[in-house]
């Protein structure tokens, strides 16, 4: 026997699920059923619980490949959503910008002019209202510029999103649980009840649930 795997935490539901199934089996099921058989189920689901990792390890191979597959999606979906971020924090800064002038060029222009009228028309007044008339400048561009943008953000929306790609930790995790099952869970219950094996010679030399 390979030796044992321990199984991430959030597989272990997995595991119950796959024990279940392999419970399940017409052929472990009838054994079960017999007067003279040697486990009853319980029994032999605790049998089955005692060597998870043992028994495990005859899934190795895949359930390595799905832990690599789930690290790695993992990463693209942060990448995915510091990504989106972004783009929010973008779509924030191109609303507030114009926001931002337009009350700028108020205040400078109210100054600039109250100070005029109040007869004050210094070289501050004169420089507040060119200051004013700048921000107006800038208040213009940054409106064109949100509008554009949110333009193109609503149109980004409205396109339909492309179909989505195979889930590959979905297939990863059923490729593991059948490997589990068929390698590990059945061979192991139909030896403890004396079943006959089926299956490669690497399934049969597999070790005994407990």
């Amino acid at each position: 026997m390979n030796e044992q795997v321990a199984l991430r935490p959030e597989d272990r539901a997995a595991f119950e699920n796959a024990l279940q199934r392999a419970l399940d089996a017409p052929d472990v099921r009838t054994a079960l059923g017999q007067p003279e058989a040697r486990h009853t189920v319980d029994g032999l689901r605790a049998c089955a619980r005692a060597a998870a990792e043992s028994l495990a390890a005859e899934a190795a191979p895949e359930y390595a490949v799905l832990l690599e597959i789930r690290a790695r999606a993992a990463v693209e979906i942060g990448e995915h959503q510091r990504a989106e971020d972004a783009k929010d924090a973008v779509a924030a800064l191109a609303v507030l910008t114009p926001i931002l002038a337009a009350a700028a060029t108020v205040v400078f222009l109210v100054l600039g002019y109250g100070l005029r009228l109040a007869g004050a028309a210094g070289p501050l007044a004169k420089a507040l209202v060119s200051v004013g008339w700048g921000a107006a400048a800038v208040t213009g561009v940054a409106g064109l510029a949100s509008a554009a943008g949110l333009a193109l953000t609503v149109r980004r929306h409205r396109v339909p999103a492309s179909p989505p790609p195979p889930d590959a930790v979905a297939q990863a995790h059923a490729d593991w649980l059948d490997a589990l099952t068929e390698r590990g869970l059945l061979p192991c219950l139909r030896r403890e009840l004396r079943l006959p094996e089926t299956g490669d010679a690497t399934t049969r030399r597999a070790g005994p649930c407990a």
